[in-house]
């Protein structure tokens, strides 16, 4: 069991939800707390960088829904904390991982395709160099992420 998880989380991948927080439950200890992460890539176009007041209202959106999610789901809101990030997915997990002392990350992962082949997937780069346990759930097989 761990005490301190991180978990990122994409918002408009609804149906990983459920079967990602079953696994960051079963995880994580009686005392123990997460961290729910959503990373946004706006930032990191350029194009996007430009309107700072809509990115600000666009975090803001991002977090109310972080805290939908978590009440639909029935997080023990006692041990959920929210963080928005800007950048590089990969990146701001890691950096997160580091700055919150996580002694695990409980991450959804899609199935492997061509393409992963040759451009390592997100749950491949943070389980290559995450400092603490990563722990990847997979959909079913019939399941789409959407």
């Amino acid at each position: 069991m761990f005490k301190n998880i991180l978990v990122p989380i994409h918002i408009a991948y609804s149906k990983n939800h459920k079967k990602l927080f079953e696994g960051a439950l079963e995880v994580l200890d009686d005392d123990g707390k997460m961290t729910l992460l959503f990373v946004n890539q706006n930032k990191i176009h350029s194009s996007m960088a430009l309107y700072e007041d809509s990115q600000s209202i666009y975090d803001h959106e991002a977090l109310d829904k972080l805290k939908e999610i978590a009440n639909i789901h029935s997080l023990p809101l006692d041990k959920v904390s929210f963080k928005i990030k800007d950048g590089v997915i990969h990146d701001e997990i890691l950096n997160e991982s580091k700055k919150l002392n996580a002694d695990a990350i409980v991450m959804m992962a899609t199935k492997p395709g061509l393409g992963s082949y040759f451009i390592s997937s997100t749950a491949e780069r943070v389980i290559r160099h995450a400092k603490c346990s990563v722990f990847v759930i997979r959909l079913d097989k019939n399941q789409k992420t959407n």
